[in-house]
């Protein structure tokens, strides 16, 4: 994602199922509260990696 890759470029890129990244990038929205991946992105260049806001859950 942090590419600008697509979902089926994800699954492609990690041999996983296009459903698969789907969910996992729901539940990454879920955990940083954010809609989009424009905002996802920002978050990011904002805090960066692992900074103050975990993704873990």
């Amino acid at each position: 994602m942090a590419e600008g890759l697509t979902n089926q470029a994800v699954a492609d890129r990690l041999c996983l199922s296009p459903r698969t990244v789907e969910s996992h990038v729901a539940r990454v929205y879920r955990k940083t509260g954010v809609e989009t991946r424009a905002a996802l992105a920002s978050l990011v260049v904002r805090d960066g990696v692992g900074g103050s806001q975990s993704l873990r859950g």
